[in-house]
């Protein structure tokens, strides 16, 4: 089967600048296995959408249905998966392995690996891991749709932090690098270690209180 004929159809935004070796337009699996039972019976792959000004760097691989808005950079190896979207001016880096269904918004920075179906807020930066529970590995791969962890707005999951199964983040949070998340985080908390939450108000680390204080007039602003 040639599966190049079952890519998806891409359009890129005339400014934008793409690398060596890209691949976009990926079909998702359950297509390819459809067209390796009946071959010719495919319909068209939901189109690929690459805004203005982009920066896609070299071996970049989008899926079909993905959606790249303006002003944003996708670093060397890096993989979006089907049906995600990315919002304006964000930046995925370091190989970041992004799986289907993903909603990032605008102005993020995203590395690691995020699940399927996560939703990472405007301004959040992820450096770590944001997993399902994976507590059904006896079921069929695509049976099973767990939930997934969702970042909201303005929060950082530092470097090697990994968040597990249906969590959420709340607003202005920071998970400090190699913390372990498997519980709810409220809006403004730092979280340490395994699920060690503190109050940002009460945190009396240095180097975070620019960070918090700079919360704390955003918070201001928006009332």
């Amino acid at each position: 089967m040639n599966i190049e004929s079952i890519y998806a159809p891409v359009t890129i935004g005339t400014t934008s600048v793409v690398g060596a070796h890209c691949t976009f337009g990926y079909p998702k699996e359950a297509r390819i296995r459809d067209e390796q039972k009946l071959p010719g019976s495919q319909r068209v792959g939901a189109r690929v959408v690459v805004g203005e000004r982009c920066q896609l760097a070299n071996q970049v691989v989008l899926h079909e249905g993905v959606s790249i808005g303006d002003d944003c950079v996708l670093e060397d190896r890096v993989r979006v998966g089907y049906d995600s979207t990315v919002g304006a001016g964000t930046r995925i880096v370091y190989g970041a392995f992004v799986c289907d269904r993903v909603t990032i918004g605008a102005n993020a920075v995203v590395a690691g690996f995020i699940c399927d179906g996560t939703r990472i807020g405007d301004r959040s930066t992820v450096m770590g891991e944001l997993v399902h529970e994976y507590t059904r590995p006896h079921q069929d791969w695509w049976e099973v749709d767990e939930e997934p962890p969702i970042i909201e707005a303005d929060t950082v999951v530092g470097f090697g932090a990994r968040v597990v199964g249906g969590v959420r983040i709340g607003p202005r949070s920071y998970v400090a690098a190699g913390a372990v998340v498997t519980k709810d985080v409220s809006a403004e908390h730092v979280v340490t270690g395994v699920n060690l939450q503190t109050p940002a108000e009460c945190w009396s680390g240095e180097r975070l209180q620019s960070l918090i204080a700079h919360w704390r007039a955003e918070a201001r602003r928006q009332r």
